[in-house]
C-alpha cells in the first residue's frame, strides 16, 4: 500500500497537474486538471493505495482600489 498525492498548480499557460512531485501532465482548466486526477486516482484506489488530491481554490476578487500603505507613501517631486 502505498499513498500518490496529486496536485492540482497553476501553470504559466493553463494548469498543470502533479503527482509526488512529478508533472503528469497540463490542462486548460483546473476542473480539466481535477477531471484526469479523479480517474488516475482511481486507479490507484483500485491498487489498494491512500490518494490525496489538492486543488486551489478560486483567487479573492479585489473590488476596490486598496492604497499603499502609509510607510511606502512618498512624494517623487
Amino acid at each position: 500500500m502505498g499513498r500518490n498525492i496529486y496536485n492540482v498548480v497553476k501553470a504559466p499557460i493553463g494548469w498543470a497537474l502533479f503527482c509526488d512531485r512529478e508533472r503528469i501532465g497540463g490542462y486548460g482548466s483546473n476542473e480539466e486538471a481535477l477531471e484526469a486526477a479523479m480517474a488516475l486516482g482511481t486507479n490507484d484506489l483500485r491498487a489498494g493505495h491512500r490518494i490525496q488530491i489538492n486543488v486551489p481554490g478560486p483567487e479573492p476578487e479585489i473590488t476596490e482600489a486598496q492604497s499603499w500603505p502609509a510607510r511606502w507613501q512618498f512624494d517623487l517631486k
